[in-house]
């Protein structure tokens, strides 16, 4: 393993399960309750779901390179459903469940819902 210094430096940093010594356990992980993988004497592939999708996208060149060598995909990537837009018909990439606008259509829907809104709000006055 090319980088295990940077993974060793980016766990004792920014992991929050990593506890440094504790109950007389050097390189403790509270979420194994038992040391580290990443700190284990063989250079084995050993794996931690939680350094894998918490903490290493914090460095992306470091990401990169881990899950290329290790052939690893993230838990938390998933495919974006393609939705069709029912004011325009164009095919997009929804973020949500509930989305149904495209980029363009959704601002032109929320200049018209405000537009409706501010005329109900001056006729209300008047």
């Amino acid at each position: 393993m090319q980088n295990k210094n940077r993974i060793k430096w980016l766990v004792k940093n920014s992991c929050a399960c990593y506890l440094g010594a504790k109950h007389g356990i050097s390189n403790y992980c509270c979420l194994q309750d038992s040391p580290c993988v990443f700190f284990a004497q063989d250079d084995g592939l050993l794996r931690c779901t939680y350094f894998e999708n918490g903490v290493l996208p914090m460095d992306e060149k470091l990401d990169q390179e881990y899950t290329s060598e290790r052939n690893v995909e993230s838990e938390f990537k998933t495919a974006q459903p393609r939705v069709n837009c029912q004011k325009c018909a164009a095919t997009f990439s929804a973020h949500s469940n509930r989305q149904k606008y495209c980029e363009k259509c959704r601002d032109k829907n929320a200049n018209e819902k405000t537009k409706l809104r501010m005329r109900q709000m001056r006729k209300k006055q008047a």
